[in-house]
């Protein structure tokens, strides 16, 4: 029998408006003050190098790279954010747009309300198709037989990103903080989806380096460590709920610095791409963390905002534009030349 057991989701046809009702708290409180990590993302401890004489002319920069067998313009991943409210559709839209154009990655929001119902796809999908689409399920979810299969085929998505979130799960009034199998049904949909690849995430937590090696040797096609260091689920969490909020409160400070976790996981897991989020504000930041030996970043938080007032095109390309000036001025040809002998 199947570690996923039968096909039967009793979770799909249950609250469904009041995950709805979640999810649009979710971006308001996310885009809103008091719910960033207490500790830092551990980057603006990391200095690149100053090059007076780059070598070579801005133009001739290459922020080019290659993810999971897609050629992307640009070393960005809208991170995942939102799907299934009437809200995230335009948002989604604009996202979309934004990657296709600058021709990045997007993962979009989880999944789970679009497989209750699959006419809330115009709330995930558009006709904009970024050069990579990751559909995206939190693990709790992947218990079910055909959830990843069935969810990648519905977006039209290139994988599947999971998402770990237990600190969430945990504070959540309606949270689902399983994870005794989570290592098993990762792998088991690892090989459910080949050759489609799965990429794994924190939220916002980050990893620890025994962590990373447990999804390496499950056959993971990438891993993001999102550090903490930047929007703190817990906190958000407890914005939504008064006894929720006495207990993230002690949270507001836990997890692994972005810094830290992509360091362990470069040690960890030396051949596998690392993608780094968690509290990155710009392109400088991103190529710090290009230096620290990520393949590719993700952002979320400032490109919800900049979604919410329709400048995510805007947003993005002022990104690839500091990553490039960034890269060019530390020393390097191109994003995938960034190294430990870019930083001071």
């Amino acid at each position: 029998m199947s570690v996923f057991g039968t096909s039967s989701t009793p979770w799909l046809g249950a609250g469904r408006a009041a995950a709805t009702s979640r999810k649009a708290e979710h971006l308001r409180i996310a885009a809103g003050p008091g719910v960033d990590h207490t500790v830092s993302s551990g980057l603006d401890a990391v200095r690149l190098r100053h090059r007076a004489l780059p070598g070579r002319d801005l133009a001739d920069v290459d922020l080019s790279v290659d993810l999971l067998g897609v050629r992307l313009d640009a070393p960005l991943i809208v991170s995942a954010m939102t799907g299934g409210t009437p809200e995230a559709e335009a948002i989604n839209s604009r996202l979309a747009r934004a990657a296709a154009e600058h021709g990045i990655a997007l993962v979009l929001g989880s999944g789970r309300s679009l497989l209750a119902d699959p006419a809330l796809r115009r709330t995930y999908r558009s006709d904009a198709r970024p050069p990579l689409l990751l559909a995206n399920l939190g693990v709790a979810q992947l218990a079910s037989a055909d959830t990843g299969p069935r969810l990648v085929e519905l977006l039209g998505a290139d994988g599947l990103s999971v998402h770990l979130n237990p600190i969430q799960e945990a504070v959540q009034p309606e949270g689902q903080p399983q994870f005794a199998r989570a290592a098993e049904l990762i792998a088991a949909m690892v090989s459910r989806l080949a050759p489609l690849p799965v990429i794994v995430k924190e939220v916002g937590f980050g990893m620890d380096g025994a962590d990373v090696a447990i999804l390496r040797d499950a056959g993971v096609a990438a891993i993001d460590v999102a550090g903490a260091g930047g929007t703190n689920w817990a906190l958000v969490e407890g914005r939504r709920d008064a006894a929720a909020g006495a207990v993230a409160e002690a949270f507001a400070g836990w997890g692994v610095p972005t810094r830290d976790a992509l360091l362990a996981a470069r040690e960890v897991a030396p051949g596998l791409p690392i993608i780094a989020s968690g509290g990155l504000r710009d392109g400088v930041d991103a190529a710090r963390c290009l230096a620290l030996g990520a393949t590719a970043v993700g952002l979320a938080r400032q490109l919800l905002i900049a979604a919410q007032d329709d400048r995510a095109s805007e947003a993005v390309g002022t990104l690839v534009t500091q990553l490039r000036i960034a890269t060019w001025a530390a020393g390097a040809a191109g994003a995938t030349q960034l190294g430990a002998e870019h930083l001071r």
